[in-house]
């Protein structure tokens, strides 16, 4: 069973306000925000190779300052998360629900709000207590090092999320959502290897977070054979040797690699950076571009924007959302726009 801090809790939104200036006429409306009933903060301890309780108690006395009256609960596992949190939804009140753990962490409380059909009816928020916090970048707010994104005295932003309709290893129909980025191909491979480390990856994780994304990337990319799949997106339908595929709600892959595409958390698009039938030179070269920020498109590196994209594949290949892995057949990705509220840092 999960645990639960409870304290009295008030609220710091405001209803709309309409201020109306008398000299010129000029009305003038303030930015609407949601009065959350209550406050919860989901603490996944088990969070960075179970170091995130360590890092929320270093940050929870500064947490419970500034969001008065939160209740605290941290899940023993994914069905406590979900027996909670149902628990939570099942009532017809407003609530901000804050994540405090990695990206995989915000990603299935995101999915189980989505899922419930009441996203409408809640604010997000996040903690990082995970290795790379994609989520949360680029960073502006933290405390004791700890990135974070709980304001409540600004209004709260819109965000999109990628809808997943897939067939996974077992021909079983499933659906999920996005919220940062997806991909196959080496990015997919290299997440497979983060999840379940070898004893070196395994070392490096606890020791230099940067470092073991990096030992996975390179050790994937050695590793890893191009594979036929035929995909397609904007009308256009291919069928290529794929080397990577990287679909983006966020610019920010994993550590220091980012695409500097144009794309923002509520325009409706996600943005698709695809390299075919690449020799692992070029991809390493591509890896440490990306470090920079640099993806240079070429007859082999193909970058736009998507509402919508496709893929098959006749072999299981690995499928990564929000850094959570597993082997599918066929995808279908679009966009829901303005999905979910989310707090400002």
């Amino acid at each position: 069973m999960c645990s639960k801090n409870t304290k009295e809790f008030y609220s710091i939104y405001f209803e709309t306000n309409r201020i109306i200036c008398d000299t010129c006429l000029i009305k003038i409306v303030l930015s609407k925000k949601m009065i959350p009933e209550k406050c919860y903060i989901f603490v996944n301890a088990h969070s960075c190779q179970g170091n995130g309780l360590k890092k929320w108690n270093s940050i929870r006395e500064e947490i419970f300052k500034r969001l008065l009256g939160t209740i605290e609960i941290i899940p023993d596992n994914i069905d406590d998360l979900k027996k909670c949190l149902t628990e939570i939804l099942s009532t017809r009140g407003k609530s901000c629900i804050i994540s405090a753990g990695g990206d995989g962490s915000i990603h299935q409380l995101c999915n189980m709000l989505l899922h419930s059909g009441k996203a409408d009816n809640h604010l997000i928020g996040a903690i990082g207590l995970g290795s790379s916090n994609d989520f949360l970048k680029p960073f502006h707010t933290f405390i004791k090092d700890v990135p974070v994104r709980i304001n409540l005295n600004e209004p709260y932003q819109l965000q999109d999320v990628g809808l997943v309709k897939y067939i996974d290893e077992n021909n079983i129909q499933k659906v999920k959502y996005f919220i940062i980025n997806a991909s196959f191909g080496i990015t997919a491979e290299g997440n497979w290897k983060f999840n379940q480390p070898d004893i070196i990856l395994k070392w490096l994780k606890k020791t230099n977070t940067e470092f073991a994304i990096n030992y996975a990337a390179i050790s994937s990319i050695l590793g890893y054979r191009n594979k036929k799949m035929t995909f397609g997106y904007n009308d256009i339908q291919k069928t290529e040797f794929i080397s990577n595929i990287n679909i983006l709600k966020t610019p920010y892959v994993s550590g220091s690699l980012c695409y500097r595409q144009n794309i923002h958390p509520d325009d409706g698009s996600l943005g698709l950076n695809i390299c075919l039938n690449m020799n692992k030179t070029a991809l390493l070269h591509t890896l440490l571009k990306l470090e920079k920020g640099i993806f240079v498109t070429n007859a082999k590196k193909l970058s736009t924007l998507v509402t919508q994209f496709d893929l098959k594949s006749n072999i299981p290949v690995i499928f990564e959302c929000d850094g959570e892995t597993e082997k599918v057949y066929q995808v279908k990705i679009s966009v829901i726009p303005k999905a979910i509220r989310i707090l400002k840092s």
